[in-house]
């Protein structure tokens, strides 16, 4: 059985099963999608009144009590956590760890890839944004390390990777390859769920508890926002984890 499905309610949420098997959390991935089909661009950081309500309206589908942390992302490997952020603040990060206080963690992309973790006994989770600039940082395992100081063990966590632009779609060249430790004397191909996949494995997430989404955003129109296949005209899905409703 593939770990990610779409829940078709009156919102579509991308599912990992592993994680809904986790007690007191919810999650989701949003589509381009939203009710009766209208379209649900999650927005840019600060949003607006429009997308301010958009995101309501994801939680609420998503089973998720409160807010969500929203980040300046800046593809980097700064993580940040939800009980140190003020109300109201958008923290310049692309990650937040969540544990027993504060908004729940969110991440917005149209390629990147969103990251999803949880510790097994529910006691703590994280949103992660990871493009090729913040694999070529270590954002992932930064993310992992954060939740550690708060005495998860990375072999406890659950990490599902959302949609994003895949091997299929993304041609780069030899200097991002290089950036991100793949061997390259010309443009080629990235995985970046493989280079994630592989970023999390050394940092003792087991290889069983990993799970990739099988979308490419590229390659579906109809159901994700993608920045290459529209450039600015793109909008963003957002991910999103943290305390049952």
């Amino acid at each position: 059985m593939d770990p990610f499905f779409l829940d078709e309610g009156t919102v579509p949420v991308l599912r990992c099963r592993p994680l809904l098997a986790i007690p007191g959390i919810s999650h989701g991935f949003s589509t381009r999608r939203g009710p009766d089909g209208v379209p649900f661009d999650q927005g840019p950081a600060e949003g607006s009144d429009a997308s301010a309500a958009r995101r309501r309206v994801f939680l609420r589908a998503s089973g998720i009590a409160g807010e969500p942390l929203v980040l300046r992302q800046v593809h980097g490997a700064a993580v940040v956590r939800a009980s140190e952020v003020r109300a109201g603040e958008i923290p310049e990060a692309d990650a937040a760890v969540r544990g027993a206080a504060g908004r729940a963690p969110a991440v917005r992309t149209a390629d990147c890839v969103p990251v999803l973790l949880a510790d097994r006994a529910g006691r703590g989770v994280a949103a992660v944004h990871a493009g090729w600039r913040g694999v070529a940082a270590g954002i992932v395992g930064a993310a992992v390390r954060a939740l550690g100081e708060d005495g998860i063990h990375p072999g406890d966590l659950v990490a599902a990777l959302g949609p994003a632009i895949l091997g299929c779609c993304y041609t780069v060249g030899p200097e991002v390859l290089e950036a991100v430790g793949v061997a390259a004397i010309g443009p080629g191909k990235l995985d970046l769920h493989a280079r994630l996949t592989s970023q999390l494995r050394g940092a003792g997430v087991p290889a069983e508890a990993i799970h990739a989404a099988p979308w490419c955003t590229r390659c579906h129109p109809g159901l994700f926002f993608s920045y290459r296949r529209e450039r600015d005209r793109a909008g963003r899905q957002m991910a999103v984890i943290g305390p049952s409703s």
